[in-house]
């Protein structure tokens, strides 16, 4: 997908988690994380859910320093999505319990669209994916729609601890291993990945990038700077970055349930 795409997914996004936010009664909590070092760094984070439809993780950040000004880039606003009908749903960066190493990559890195609950459709990359169970054994095809030659193939091992190995078939052989939200691959018995997946701590790694990004409220990392947050308690942290130690204030600003 290309970027002018993407930026138009996540856009629609939005506009359909304020849409549902303002207009139907919803459950929500609106904080904001300030971390005082040498740069100041805000975030404001809002937790959005309208019950059996949808839930949301929306999160923007914007960082100064003596020499640049630094806002969330579009594709990082949305942390996770999730909208949900009987036989469709809309998913992103929200496993939900899948296994399958295939899923669970593309889920990570842009929105899917799921059919029927076995029927996967990637908007980032334009594959689309068949699950036929998930079990102990989980077997997923997948194809790329521009591409047809482009097909791969995922055989997931499961244990009900929550450990588990897959192998993806496709160029070659790649080796998938699971450990609760924990998934990680191997290439050429070397680290190749690494993805901590789950809706409110966020980690991806990748050797041919050398990229990590982590986001979560004890430890952020961007492409410039990271934080380290150490709680004194539930509204103040102790921080250390790479430009020096420093405070963090979170606070919530606003919280309303339905029951």
């Amino acid at each position: 997908m290309s970027k002018l795409s993407s930026k138009i997914v996540v856009i629609f996004t939005l506009f359909v988690v304020f849409v549902c936010s303002f207009c139907f009664p919803s459950s929500g909590e609106v904080s904001i994380l300030t971390d005082f070092t040498p740069t100041l760094k805000t975030e404001f984070i809002f937790d959005l859910k309208l019950k059996d439809i949808y839930e949301a993780k929306v999160h923007y950040d914007f960082e100064f320093a003596n020499d640049y000004i630094d806002i969330s880039d579009i594709g990082d606003i949305v942390n996770y999505f999730n909208l949900s009908q009987p036989g469709f749903e809309i998913s992103y960066r929200n496993p939900n319990g899948r296994k399958d190493p295939f899923f669970l990559i593309e889920n990570n890195s842009g929105f899917m669209m799921i059919l029927d609950d076995y029927i996967n459709i990637s908007f980032n990359g334009l594959d689309i994916g068949i699950i036929f169970r998930e079990d102990f054994l989980t077997v997923s095809y997948w194809n790329n729609l521009m591409d047809f030659s482009q097909s791969k193939v995922g055989i997931t091992l499961s244990a009900p601890n929550g450990l588990g190995i897959s192998f993806g078939f496709q160029d070659k052989l790649q080796y998938f291993f699971h450990a609760g939200d924990l998934l990680f691959s191997l290439n050429n018995k070397s680290l190749d990945s690494v993805y901590i997946l789950n809706k409110d701590f966020r980690l991806e790694y990748n050797s041919a990038s050398g990229k990590l990004t982590v986001n979560s409220v004890f430890f952020d990392k961007n492409d410039k700077n990271f934080y380290f947050r150490v709680p004194i308690n539930k509204s103040l942290f102790l921080t250390y970055s790479n430009l020096g130690i420093g405070i963090t204030f979170y606070v919530n600003l606003y919280t309303h349930t339905i029951k």
